[in-house]
This record gives structure tokens, sequence and C-alpha cells, in this order.
């Protein structure tokens, strides 16, 4: 009898220990995204209100230059003295997740300071890169050193770690459901008791933190956006099947468009962002809209709600501006993350699909926003391959509830064409670069 009571007492404390860490992984986490996501947003407009002067200030163009060239070289040095940071991070961590990438206590104190600088820098200066990829790893930094400040843990494969990413990317989107379920669908890690306390208390812990502490709220206004009616049904599973399509076409390309630039380019790592800097340049005086991650882009398409003839050229070049540049933003190993470029053009594609619906009389005049919604969940899923994480991520960002059935069917039918059509999910392609550039 007393054996059976020290061991379910030894079980709850366990599991009272792991849910209190778990809430300190996930308040310090949320203090450190929501530290980043302020220093973005008050810098941003900054830097727009001061580039919107070039026609009256002749000398904002060639400072901006300088700036963005200095820029590059720095972060071609960040990133060469620090490997892990490149890209969005989320490949590393869930390698570590997995035991299969080991990191000691000094690489995760180098790792955290860089990838905020960096990727605040990358996303400053205007490439089409989000905060959300980089946000996870840096969540899974902050696990790891705590747990290492608590001489408990191993940094390889351990929950804390998991809870970690969770906790980053609950406050980077404002989104724990998502949060947890990203860690076990889509970084694939065990199922437990334990896991799912560390996680589910990190989680709720920064969402908490990151609503009532920071004040961060929806991060897209469309709360509003009402389901389709019943005789337009029917359309649901055929924007599946063409974000299933579309999202695998972006998919090859992204792999593609950064695997022929490590093989090509002639410049040094020290150099290799510059192109994508030059370019964030041109475009800052020519379509700042296309600029950065996409948050404010992908939230004022609810605006589009003039005559589908006049508003559809519109869609199309910034469609196109906005994948094209981030495909080529992601090239060079830069600080940067796709998850926000990813919901971007999946909401203006499915605005594209919305208008197009709309001219031809398929859905009424006042419906085509809510393919917005299936648009950035259906694109996202068929990147990512994660329906379940897909949709309650664009749920809690935009409110819209009301989509929720026919976001489920968009998710499912876009994960099963990209599957059938034989396309790895996008982070499994990453993962596996990873390993093999490593052992060479």
């Amino acid at each position: 009898m007393n054996r059976h009571f020290s061991k379910h007492w030894t079980q709850w404390f366990n599991r009272a220990l792991l849910a209190l860490e778990g809430m300190i992984i996930g308040f310090v986490c949320a203090c450190v995204i929501c530290s980043f996501r302020l220093a973005r947003d008050h810098a941003a407009p900054v830097i727009l209100s001061l580039l919107s002067g070039w026609k009256d200030s002749w000398w904002i163009a060639p400072l901006w230059l300088v700036v963005l060239v200095a820029a590059a070289r720095f972060l071609g040095w960040l990133v060469q003295n620090n490997p892990l940071i490149s890209g969005s991070g989320i490949p590393q961590t869930e390698l570590i997740v997995r035991g299969r990438l080991h990191v000691t206590r000094k690489d995760w104190l180098r790792l955290l300071p860089a990838k905020f600088i960096g990727c605040l820098v990358s996303t400053l200066g205007g490439l089409s890169l989000g905060r959300e990829g980089p946000c996870i790893q840096m969540g899974a930094a902050i696990a790891a050193i705590l747990t290492g400040l608590w001489e408990k843990f191993t940094f390889s494969g351990h929950i804390h770690i998991a809870a970690g990413a969770a906790a980053g990317m609950t406050a980077a989107f404002g989104s724990p459901i998502a949060g947890v379920l990203f860690v076990f669908e889509e970084m694939k890690s065990r199922l437990t008791r334990g896991g799912l306390i560390a996680v589910g208390f990190a989680a709720g812990t920064a969402a908490v933190a990151t609503r009532h502490l920071f004040g961060f709220g929806l991060i897209f206004p469309f709360s509003d956006i009402h389901s389709l009616p019943i005789y337009s049904l029917w359309l649901i599973p055929v924007m599946g099947a063409a974000m299933g399509v579309a999202g695998v076409f972006y998919n090859k390309a992204l792999l593609g468009t950064k695997n022929a630039e490590a093989l090509h380019t002639p410049l040094s790592q020290n150099w290799r962002i510059l192109p994508p800097m030059l370019a964030a340049f041109v475009l800052a005086f020519t379509c700042p809209a296309v600029l950065g991650g996409g948050e404010d882009l992908a939230g004022n398409l609810i605006r589009f709600a003039a005559d589908p003839a006049s508003v559809l050229p519109a869609l199309l070049i910034l469609a196109a501006l906005k994948i094209a540049f981030s495909l080529f933003s992601y090239t060079g190993n830069v600080p940067g993350g796709i998850l926000m470029p990813m919901l971007c053009i999946g909401a203006l594609l499915g605005a594209l699909c919305g208008q197009l619906l709309a001219a031809f009389g398929l859905i009424p005049p006042e419906s085509w926003n809510t393919f917005l919604i299936y648009g950035m969940v259906g694109f996202f899923v068929s990147m990512v391959r994660v329906p379940l994480t897909g949709t309650a991520l664009v749920m809690e960002m935009s409110g819209a509830l009301s989509c929720l059935p026919g976001a489920l069917i968009v998710a499912f039918i876009a994960s099963w064409t990209a599957n059938a059509l034989r396309c790895p999910p996008v982070y499994d392609s990453l993962r596996a670069a990873i390993v093999v550039s490593r052992k060479k």
C-alpha cells in the first residue's frame, strides 16, 4: 500500500513539476518573442514612413542602399559564425527534438541572440521572410537554456525543447492550439502524458502572456467573414485540390531556387544575402506592399471589394511579385522563415479565386473573401502537410470560425492532393538537406 502510494505521489509530483517548468518556459518565451514582435512592429512603420519621402529628399534612396548593403554583409557574417540560424530554424529544431542533431549549451547561448538579431535585420530590411519559424527556434533555444540552468535534462530530443517550440509558435502567431498541434503533428514528438503536460502548459502560458501582458490580438481582421451559401459548397473540395497543386509548384520552386543559388552563386557566404537585399531595395520604391512577411498585405486583402474587372489585375501583379520575391528572399542562407509568406501567398491566391468565382457568378459577390481563409489553409497545408495544425493556425489568427468546416475539408483535400503528386513536405526536404550538408 505504501509503495503504491509512494509511486502515485511520485507520478503526481513529476507531472506537477513538468507543468511548472512548462509555465516558466512559456512565460520566458512570450517575453522574448513579444519583445521581438514589438521591436519589429515599431521599427517597420518608421522605416516605411522614411522611405515614402524619397521623392522629396534625394538622399533617402542612396542612404537606404548603403544600409541594406551593410545589413547584407552583417547577416552574412552572422550566418557564417552561427550556421544554425540560417533559414527558418524549424528543420534544425525538429532534428534536435528527434535526437539527430546535437547542440551544446554554448551553441544555444550563441544561437538565441544571433537568431533574434539576424531575423530582425532581415525582416526590417524588407526581405519576404516570416518571423514565426525563427520564433519557434528561439523558443526551443530558451527552453534548452532554462533546462540547462535546472541541470536536470539533456538537450537532444527532450520534451522541453518541444515545449519551447510550441511556446515560440504561440507567441509568434497568438495560436496555442496550433502550437500544441504543430509539436505532435509536424515535429512528430511522442504523444505522452508528460509531453502533453509540458507542451500544453508552455503554449497556454505563452498565449495568456502574449494576449494579456503584451496586448497582441488577432493578426488578420477576418472574424466577420461568413461561410459560403449551400449551393456553392461544391467549390470547397475544388479549392482544396487547387491549393494542393499550387502548394506543390511553390514547394518545388522554393527548393529549386534555393539549391540553384547554393550551387551556382559566385559569392561567399559573407555576401550571399546581398542580391535579395538589392531586390528589396528596388521594391521599396516600386512596390513596397510585397516587402516583409506579408501580414499587412494579407490583412488588407479583405478591403478588395471593388469590381472584379479592376481588382483582378492588381491581385495578379501582387501575387506574382510576392511569389517571386519570397522565393528569392529565401536564398543565401538568410535567417528568416517561410510560414508567413506562405500564408500571404495563400491569401492572395484565395483572393484571386474568390474574385474570379464572383465575376462568373458562381458565388455571391459578398462571399468572395471566404476564399481568403480557404487559400491560406490549403496552401499552407499543401506545403507543410499538417491539416489540423494549418486549420487551427488560420482560425486562431483570423477568428473566422464560421469557415471552420470548409477549412477542414480544404486542408485534408490539399494534403491528399500534394501527397498524390508525390511531393514531400517542405520541411522534410529541408531537414534532409541539413543532414546531407553536415555529413559532407
